[in-house]
């Protein structure tokens, strides 16, 4: 009786797991290229944020820093928009 019913909750899982694979992959053909800028600007973002962690400033900004803040803050907005567009969809 036991096992029967860990069989059940293992195949309910396996069912929960492909279902929750297959939304993403659903996403990413309908949309292919909004899926590819959030990648690309998720990417973009966690190189700024790592470079920045990793090379701490010690000095003024310089007009390269600042135009990185601001490709940064851009990148941000322009995800956090496809995300809503995105969402809209759904």
């Amino acid at each position: 009786m036991v096992t029967r019913e860990r069989k059940q909750t293992a195949d309910r899982a396996m069912e929960a797991d492909n279902e929750a694979m297959s939304r993403p992959t659903e996403m990413v053909k309908e949309y292919p290229v909004s899926s590819m800028l959030v990648v690309f600007s998720v990417g973009l973002g966690v190189g700024l944020v790592l470079s920045q962690a990793l090379i701490p400033s010690f000095h003024e900004s310089t007009m390269t820093e600042r135009m990185g803040r601001q490709l940064y803050d851009s990148m941000c907005n322009l995800t956090s928009a496809m995300k809503r567009g995105i969402e809209a969809y759904t």
